[in-house]
């Protein structure tokens, strides 16, 4: 097939002639165009392709041309119309081949979005290679197509295999650069080849994609290693085609129609819309907007095959909250299986904690009885305007009620909320009975019913040990989480599965995984091994700056600013700063002069933070909070200064931990020696690994907080540091530093 791309230059048209194999020919506006089959980027032309559209379509998660352009290596926005059309026309080839292998229903929708003429590529399965027999030549394999031997990963790799096959339980530490993802991976594709089922559970979602998307097909390719996999996420995750089948009658314009349309075809994970973003909340896929049975779209419906093909999967990939919701489902989501590898295991605890509790929002029972008002009958209205009355009420009243900040929930506060409560359960239950009586959907009566149980269980929780918590700042939030997360993965999680593993660069410290393991309910004799990370660190500098006031004192924010003004000065590179507070973050920000500078919370949050400090020259400091102390990649010249602002322990008032400290001390224990400082050394841990992600990587850490040169605590914190840290006093000391990495 031959087809012509064409764009405007200088008010004519230039285009650029293609086969399936690539460009053949430019042509200009004088010359005669061939009748082939046209495109171009936006187009209101009859029978032209729409690539702007095309793109949308095959790419959801890319929000722009200059974007996807980037993802592709392509000059999609170049000034020269020549180069332009020729890039347009090479995107062309990729999409077409990237629909190659999509389901039917996906194509079927794609060819609304062509004109006449065009035609898609038809499927043609991949060739699959011979499976490796064992481990080591599936190395060698890869070796061979450019994969870094790495004796490390090797090993890592033969130790996962080994626990697989022997069973049990086993923690397995890996530094950056270790590999430790294909180092679990293959050995649990090639233990899976023998039957069972695994599931792999990471930290966040956008892990979660990058093995679906990335990891496991590249090995599929390349080892020939296949398995029936599925990708799983919340329900709400996805989109619901009811809803979506709403927006097409308002009258919505067909350029997000139509590549809305491929997109739910597809899967319908609503984390890869980027070009429809405002819309994501109004597709969403809530209970209560589901019909159940009588829905047209059941079939269809994109939750429902990711919840059927991940229970039908031999591998299964979740993060760590949907493994939390599993077990709070007692296994409904997941089924049974044999292999479990937790991934970014250091955070499981936290995440599975908020999985088992519950938290209430005001905005979400607001929602709820928002869209049934619309949907309900005139029998029901009266008790939905009572419910709405009373869910105002209940929470002006916790509001008034609570002081401002983040705490526990005192015992004569529950009290006082669930008595203020009682109205709005009462109208809760006659509004369930209301909808009863009007035939409502299974669902929706079960979403009423679960708002009005959750309501109770955190105001008058059952048995066993619960925080009650509450956080008035920017929303007022009550919530309730497990305090005893050891006794619940002992009794429910660990004796469902023949092995497990769990990974991650921080699992230990000094040197000791037992903070963790005590926290998971695991025996201190499971199996723990530790590689560090193979990173030269030569290039690598850490000072410690005794000489500023500690963080707690009025003066410190000027004397930090001072410092960050001073090291763009004498080296004009790009700086990272990682705070523990927003107050602390812009009292700094507030003393930064004249130096291009990004703050969280200010210019941004994190993803749009990232990609800005990526394209601003240097000298630039960026200011993160939380979300900055992990999954942070900036390589190269994107980062080569690491700035600690304060020592990361916890804050003590945090509800959860000051029930976990007072447990402790009841027990005769040292709850700061045992828990805060644990706690504070694994999150300083994964701060540090921001700096150093290539083998080619060179910088500074600066850990700004001068307790660490004087405290008795600070020898746990030095055992951890990547290198021999320098005690400096004053900019002259620092300059040197500086010059020795940067000169």
């Amino acid at each position: 097939m031959e087809f012509l791309v064409f764009v405007e230059g200088a008010g004519q048209r230039v285009g650029v002639l293609f086969s399936e194999k690539g460009p053949r020919k430019r042509l200009g506006p004088a010359e005669p165009w061939p009748t082939v089959p046209r495109a171009t980027w936006e187009t209101r032309e009859k029978g032209i392709l729409s690539l702007a559209l095309l793109f949308r379509a095959v790419w959801p998660d890319i929000p722009d041309l200059k974007a996807l352009g980037k993802k592709l290596g392509l000059a999609l926005d170049d000034g020269d119309p020549w180069v332009r059309a020729g890039a347009l026309g090479m995107a062309l080839l990729l999409a077409l081949e990237e629909v190659r292998s999509w389901p039917r229903a996906a194509r079927a929708e794609l060819r609304r979005i062509l004109p006449e003429g065009w035609a898609l590529p038809s499927p043609s399965p991949l060739p699959r290679p011979r499976p490796p027999a064992d481990l080591e030549e599936a190395f060698q394999r890869l070796w061979k197509k450019g994969l870094s031997s790495r004796k490390a990963q090797l090993e890592y790799a033969a130790q996962v295999a080994e626990t697989l096959e022997r069973g049990g339980i086993a923690l397995l530490e890996a530094g950056p650069g270790t590999g430790k993802t294909f180092g679990y991976l293959i050995p649990l594709l090639l233990a899976l080849r023998k039957g069972g089922r695994a599931v792999v559970a990471t930290r966040t979602r956008t892990l979660q994609d990058q093995l679906w998307k990335k990891d496991l097909p590249w090995l599929e390719e390349n080892l020939g290693l296949w398995v029936e996999r599925a990708l799983l996420k919340g329900r709400e995750n996805y989109i619901c085609l009811r809803r979506l089948l709403e927006l097409e009658q308002r009258l919505v314009p067909e350029e997000v129609l139509l590549p809305l349309r491929v997109f739910a075809a597809r899967n319908g994970d609503l984390d890869e819309l980027s070009f429809a973003e405002w819309l994501r909340e109004e597709l969403r896929d809530r209970p209560w907007r589901c019909p159940g049975q009588r829905c047209p779209f059941r079939g269809e419906c994109p939750s429902r095959q990711a919840r059927d093909a991940a229970l039908a999967a031999n591998l299964v990939v979740v993060n760590h909250a949907l493994l939390g919701a599993d077990l709070a489902a007692e296994n409904a989501l997941l089924g049974e299986y044999d292999y479990l590898v937790l991934d970014e295991a250091h955070a499981l605890p936290n995440a599975l904690r908020e999985a088992l509790g519950t938290v209430l929002i005001p905005g979400d029972l607001s929602l709820l009885l928002g869209e049934l008002s619309q949907a309900a009958g005139k029998g029901a209205q009266k008790a939905l305007e009572e419910a709405n009355v009373r869910q105002r009420e209940f929470w002006e009243g916790v509001r008034t009620l609570l002081p401002s900040g983040r705490g526990r929930l005192k015992p004569e506060h529950a009290s006082f909320l669930l008595g203020g409560a009682g109205p709005l359960l009462i109208a809760l239950a006659e509004l369930v009975r209301a909808l009863k009586a009007e035939g409502a959907e299974p669902e929706i009566l079960a979403s009423v019913e679960a708002h009005k149980e959750e309501l109770e269980r955190v105001l008058r929780p059952g048995p066993g040990a619960w925080v009650q918590w509450f956080s008035r700042e920017e929303e007022v939030l009550l919530g309730l989480t497990p305090l005893d997360l050891a006794d619940i993965l002992s009794q429910r999680l660990w004796p469902r599965v023949r092995a497990a593993l769990l990974t991650s660069a921080t699992l230990s410290v000094a040197g000791s995984p037992r903070f963790l393991l005590e926290r998971l309910g695991l025996p201190e004799d499971v199996p723990f091994r530790s590689w560090p990370s193979p990173f030269p660190h030569e290039r690598v500098r850490i000072a410690i700056l005794a000489d500023l006031p500690e963080p707690d004192a009025p003066e410190y924010p000027r004397a930090l600013a001072l410092v960050l003004n001073r090291v763009v000065e004498v080296v004009p590179v790009k700086v990272m700063v990682l705070f523990t507070a927003k107050r602390a973050l812009a009292s700094v920000r507030s003393h930064l002069a004249n130096v291009p500078h990004l703050a969280q919370g200010f210019d941004g949050e994190r993803d749009q933070l990232l990609q800005k400090f990526k394209n601003m020259p240097p000298p630039a400091i960026l200011l993160g909070l939380e979300s900055f102390w992990e999954g942070v990649d900036l390589p190269g010249k994107d980062l080569e200064i690491l700035v600690v602002a304060r020592l990361p322990f916890p804050h003590p008032a945090e509800p959860i931990l000051e029930a976990e400290a007072e447990r402790l001390r009841a027990q005769g224990r040292n709850d700061f020696r045992e828990l805060s400082l644990p706690l504070a050394v694994l999150k300083l841990r994964q701060g540090l690994g921001r700096l150093v992600r290539t083998p080619d990587d060179r910088g500074v850490i600066l850990i700004a907080d001068p307790r660490l040169a004087s405290r008795s605590y600070r020898s746990a914190f030095l055992s951890s540091l990547p290198g021999a840290p320098r005690i400096i006093q004053g900019l002259e000391e620092l300059e040197v530093v500086l010059c020795e990495v940067f000169r």
